[in-house]
């Protein structure tokens, strides 16, 4: 298979699987995830996708409850997303529909021109994804009794989401969650306020969700602004029925 062709399949399999695990379909969540992180292989270093396949393949871990193994695989693809970090440094910077989450998201500061300043602004959108592996990660952590380690990565997650995608968006709401629960057992109850606080807005003026926006944002050619949207809207998060 050409690496065009394995492009155009991880996306669809990684939609599909994401698809599948919110509808508690883990097995073929699982089986899919592991087909586009081979898929993944022949990408170049620093391909974006190449994280998310490690961040989503590492579900399987939490899924099974072999929290080791977790942390060691979503510690491994945090290392991928700092390569795709840099990788946003050199990636072809084209246009998107003006009425995608991701143009709002990008322009809705300031208008630039294109160049360096549009590059930071996709790194920070990519960032909103990383927040997703760290809060995986923070999981795995909370299993291990890591507890100090949990809370910051937790907490890190929660800024890094909510400035790529705003203080509504659905993700928000999970990882402010745990921070409420985790607030509430430390009987601390102005954090466990603060962050019940995020929930609410959330629940009050939800924004789009991710495999929606993917399904119509989606760019019909195989571009880095594409790679960078796939990884970013692609990336999974552990649901909370596979670690409460």
């Amino acid at each position: 298979m050409g690496t065009l062709s394995a492009e155009w399949e991880w996306d669809a399999l990684s939609a599909a699987a994401l698809e599948a695990y919110r509808a508690a379909r883990r097995e073929e969540a699982v089986h899919l995830w592991r087909r586009a992180a081979a898929l993944a292989q022949e990408f170049p270093a620093g391909d974006p996708r190449r994280a998310a396949g490690e961040n989503n393949c590492a579900l399987a871990f939490l899924i099974d409850q072999d929290h080791k193994g977790a942390a060691a695989a979503l510690s491994s693809a945090l290392d991928a997303w700092a390569a795709a970090l840099e990788w946003t440094g050199g990636m072809a910077v084209s246009p998107v529909a003006r009425s995608s989450l991701f143009h709002q998201r990008m322009e809705q500061r300031h208008v630039e021109t294109f160049g360096d300043v549009r590059r930071a602004r996709h790194r920070e959108f990519l960032t909103g994804a990383v927040a997703l592996t760290r809060f995986n990660l923070a999981i795995a952590n909370l299993f291990l009794n890591e507890d100090g380690t949990a809370d910051s990565l937790l907490e890190t997650a929660l800024a890094e989401r909510v400035q790529a995608f705003g203080p509504n968006n659905p993700e928000v709401a999970e990882i402010a969650r745990v921070l409420s629960g985790r607030a509430d057992a430390a009987e601390d109850d102005a954090r466990m306020a603060h962050y019940d606080a995020k929930i609410r807005t959330v629940a009050d003026n939800r924004s789009t969700d991710m495999l929606e926006a993917w399904r119509r944002e989606q760019p019909l050619d195989m571009t880095d602004t594409r790679r960078l949207l796939a990884a970013t809207y692609l990336t999974a998060i552990v649901h909370e029925r596979d670690f409460m």
